[in-house]
């Protein structure tokens, strides 16, 4: 095994312009074309996708989720795309071992640490008797060995999900939240009244702000799109819209005396810390700068006392030196980060030295309670 760093993140105790290392985006999507399957295309704008293929006419799948990922957007942003078989379901597309699926795209571009995954089924595929497309359960289960991978190599990714929906009028029997998989989540909810999901509208609001923004941001203001449908209803016509979210989806909602329509709780697959896509995303940006800063000392010396143990001022300076880093690119999307290196380590014979990183969070309002009541006098 080669020389390296090597990080395991932990689940703790938890009660509760974007740089490089918040957001690189990137969709995968079927397609038609047969030049656009298995190739990895650079997209900056609407308008460059038309001109690499993305257009109306060839691609509408592909080019209705770029129109809303630049929407929402309002500008420019790069985001990368590949275009995969009509006949891929997004289990295939996230499966670890599928080498012209997911895997092929992060290989090629190790810097992507969001993605949207969706599908247009061909005629005649059978979705299942359930609420939600059988494809989508499948996807999370499937996605979660891929993605321990990425984190494993120090390549973290978070994951978006097309929940699909197949039979609106049955009940929903799935909860995501149940899945222990805190790198995906299943977005729920789209643009247009077919069963599909925006899972671009949820990749924009993540790489327009920093990772420690959550998508359904109240100072951020409402989303770009004037109608949001699950299956072929308004989520205005729905009844089962908090059931569905507290089952533990990524979906919308109205909030009162606002217009417009904003994402809920940003809901992941999973019941521990990573049960909110920024605690992943802010974890996932640590790790990296952590790895990053961590690298010049690989096959680099340190000094050890009489006994063993490992030199204090040198084990010191790493903590400083890794500390820094993080602060210096995440002090205003953490509240604190601390970094400690055990002297009591046999540093000697295993030549593996552990460090421990814990990273504080924000804290998010994601509900406000508020006590009203007439009173006969007010205090200064």
């Amino acid at each position: 095994m080669f020389p390296g760093v090597s990080i395991n993140v932990e689940s703790g105790n938890l009660q509760g312009q974007v740089s490089v290392l918040d957001g690189v985006p990137a969709l995968v999507a079927t397609a038609s074309t047969a030049g656009l399957i298995g190739a990895v295309k650079l997209i900056y704008s609407l308008a460059d996708a038309i001109s690499k293929g993305f257009t109306l006419a060839a691609e509408p799948f592909i080019y209705g989720l770029l129109q809303v990922y630049y929407n929402e957007l309002g500008g420019n942003q790069l985001i990368y795309v590949m275009g995969v078989a009509e006949t891929a379901t997004m289990t295939d597309v996230v499966t670890s071992t599928n080498a012209s699926g997911l895997i092929k795209l992060l290989q090629a571009q190790t810097s992507v640490n969001l993605v949207a995954v969706a599908r247009k089924p061909v005629a005649g595929y059978n979705a299942g008797a359930a609420f939600l497309d059988s494809d989508v359960a499948a996807a999370v289960t499937a996605s979660k060995t891929l993605l321990a991978a990425r984190q494993v190599a120090n390549m973290p990714v978070r994951l978006f999900i097309e929940g699909r929906v197949a039979n609106e009028n049955t009940a929903n029997a799935y909860s995501p939240n149940t899945a222990t998989n805190g790198f995906a989540s299943v977005v729920l909810g789209g643009t247009t009244a077919n069963g599909s999901a925006a899972v671009t509208l949820a990749l924009a609001r993540a790489v327009k702000y920093g990772a420690h923004v959550k998508l359904g941001s109240g100072q951020n203001g409402a989303l770009s799109v004037q109608n949001i449908y699950v299956g072929t209803k308004s989520i205005d016509e729905r009844l089962d819209m908090t059931t569905l979210h507290d089952a533990g989806f990524l979906t919308f909602h109205k909030r009162a005396g606002l217009s417009g329509y904003y994402f809920g709780r940003d809901n992941m697959c999973a019941a521990d810390d990573f049960n909110i896509l920024v605690h992943g995303r802010v974890i996932d940006k640590a790790q990296r700068i952590a790895a990053i800063a961590s690298a010049p000392y690989i096959e680099d010396y340190i000094r050890m006392n009489a006994d063993g143990t490992i030199n204090d001022t040198d084990a010191n300076d790493l903590e400083t030196v890794i500390k820094s880093a993080i602060r210096s690119k995440m002090s205003e999307q953490i509240s604190g980060v601390q970094v400690k290196i055990d002297t009591n380590q046999d540093l000697i014979n295993t030549s593996t030295l552990a460090i421990s990183v814990s990273v504080l969070p924000l804290g998010y309002l994601t509900w406000i309670t508020i006590t009203l009541g007439l009173t006969a006098s007010i205090t200064a």
